[in-house]
């Protein structure tokens, strides 16, 4: 019963720290893709080690129109959870990243691989997006994938979290700008 107390309060306190950062994150600058980069690529190189993905989506705003020209930064760790080369683990330079525009009906895609949870903890693997566009307010998110067993509740209703099916390799994400 304490144990299970205890659990529970330190995952609410950390869905409170990501939930805070996410809205601190927004009120940043947020890494912004070159204007010409492409609205496709790859974020992990051919022979990285792990599960294929193929991530691919568009971006809208609240009218559902697409947003062209919109900006991404997605990052991840590697299949063992490493941001960097093992043993270092640096998220503000990540080994795997890429920078992205949408294209002229708001989409994009990457290929990648699914990224591991960090080591010897219960954060759920996650690619890190950060979009944006102008005249628009950022949206700074992970998503996590469903069946992964360190999801909580807390997760699952919080902004900063978009929980996405694989299906055949594949996950997809809608985004809204506002």
């Amino acid at each position: 019963m304490f144990i299970t107390r205890v659990r529970s309060l330190l995952w609410t306190s950390i869905a409170v720290v990501v939930l805070l950062s996410g809205t601190a994150a927004a009120r940043q600058n947020v890494h912004e893709a070159p204007a010409g980069a492409p609205s496709a690529g790859r974020v992990a190189p051919a022979g990285e080690p792990g599960q294929p993905l193929h991530v691919s989506g568009v971006v809208v705003g609240p009218d559902n129109a697409p947003i062209a020209g919109a900006s991404l930064y997605v990052y991840q760790t590697d299949h063992e959870g490493y941001y960097s080369v093992k043993p270092a683990s640096d998220n503000r330079n990540p080994r795997l990243k890429l920078f992205l525009r949408t294209d002229a009906k708001g989409a994009y895609s990457f290929d990648t691989i699914k990224p591991g949870s960090y080591p010897q903890s219960r954060v759920p693997a996650h690619i890190h997006f950060e979009v944006s566009a102008a005249g628009r307010s950022p949206h700074i998110f992970e998503i996590v994938f469903t069946g992964d067993p360190f999801i909580t509740a807390e997760m699952r209703g919080n902004p900063a979290f978009s929980e996405r099916p694989i299906e055949d390799g594949r996950v997809t994400q809608r985004i809204v700008l506002k």
